[in-house]
């Protein structure tokens, strides 16, 4: 084994996806599939039939105790009184200056406990920025990250193959809600979320498992899928992605997230008062969805121009295979930022035309 690969975690399933072909790439501090056979069959399969992604990477906590609720209001961005036992929530949590921390779920168990999941590259801040505002709260927070397995099965017909394999009806699970059930007679926690714009579910379970359920999701004939794909689909959908749309120096108001940052009203939360403002009184710059009309890919950083001057950068892009185009997001200045607006991009050294377009460029849920 080379020393670079000593210095990266694996997931449960890592033998798996070497047996499989999978090319393997450094990401967030873990050695991850980026495709098995091809980005572009993975991305298909999951918008005509099925992808199972391993996401166990990813981050996921449990928080307990009988002050999980104010705590939680104190911050995240959303608003925890739209919650009930059985429900998720997608929120943002952000420093004061309303740049973000992080994006996660977090799903209520019941009034005392949360389970949480977060970006693979965050988890020790984020443990370290819930831990440090705890204060007076009684609330206890697990780091389940290294116990348990975590795979997003999705697609088209993700719900039609794999209801056989539970024992509790999809159908009764709405968007965002979740249950505790088994997959084989496996136990999991499947909750009815996603980041490729298709329906599906995302399971968590413990590590002894992975091998076994993973194969069995695969039994279906859906199709394993890296992060490749999943970073296609969910760029068609236009779901931010952390270190590109959110980040420490853009607020949740410029990603477009504004949505989110609700004003709940008696309650102070950590980003409360920039939010609100940039909520009011506008913002100067805000992500966008582009289009590039002369051929050719753009990538994060590319830089975005409108009359030779620079407007902005782009935050994410590349190829759509469903739209057989390229596409991407972009921070722009909020006065050049209306949708048709005609502009350049700045690809190789050449500037190549574009144009905003309205968000999102595809999604099915």
């Amino acid at each position: 084994m080379s020393e670079e690969n000593l210095n990266f975690k694996k997931t449960p399933l890592y033998e798996t996806h070497i047996k499989l072909g999978a090319r393997m790439v450094n990401f967030a501090g873990f050695k991850m599939p980026v495709q098995y056979e091809s980005i572009i069959k993975e991305h298909e399969a999951v918008r005509t039939t099925a992808g199972v992604f391993d996401i166990s990477h990813m981050g996921e906590f449990l928080l307990e105790g009988k002050d999980v609720i104010p705590f939680l209001q104190y911050i995240m961005i959303n608003d925890l009184n739209l919650l009930e036992p059985s429900k998720g929530q997608y929120s943002i949590m952000c420093y004061e200056n309303g740049t973000v921390v992080d994006d996660l779920v977090y799903y209520e168990e019941s009034p005392e406990r949360f389970r949480m999941i977060v970006n693979a590259g965050n988890i020790q801040k984020d443990l370290e920025w819930l831990t440090s505002h705890i204060g007076n709260h009684d609330v206890k927070i697990t780091n389940l990250s290294d116990k348990r397995a975590r795979l997003a099965f999705q697609g088209l017909k993700a719900d039609e193959i794999l209801q056989p394999l539970l024992n509790v009806d999809l159908s009764n699970v709405k968007r965002f809600y979740f249950a505790n059930c088994e997959l084989n007679n496996k136990s999991i926690f499947l909750a009815r979320t996603g980041y490729t714009g298709e329906k599906g579910v995302e399971i968590s379970f413990e590590n002894r498992f992975a091998e076994e359920v993973w194969h069995n999701l695969l039994e279906t004939g859906a199709s394993p899928a890296g992060l490749g794909a999943r970073d296609s689909l969910r760029l068609e959908a236009c779901y931010s992605l952390y270190g590109h749309e959110i980040s420490d120096s853009i607020t949740a108001i410029e990603a477009g997230l504004s949505w989110l940052a609700k004003p709940k009203e008696g309650i102070d939360y950590i980003g409360k008062e920039v939010l609100m403002k940039q909520k009011s009184q506008g913002i100067d710059r805000n992500i966008v969805g582009l289009n590039l009309l002369d051929k050719g890919i753009i990538r994060e950083n590319y830089r975005i121009f409108k009359d030779n001057n620079q407007i902005g950068y782009v935050t994410s892009g590349g190829y759509s295979p469903t739209l057989k185009k390229t596409i991407g997001l972009g921070l722009v200045k909020k006065e050049l930022s209306e949708v048709g607006t005609e502009i350049e991009i700045e690809v190789r050294n050449k500037l190549l035309k574009g144009k905003i377009v309205s968000t999102p460029f595809y999604r099915n849920v």
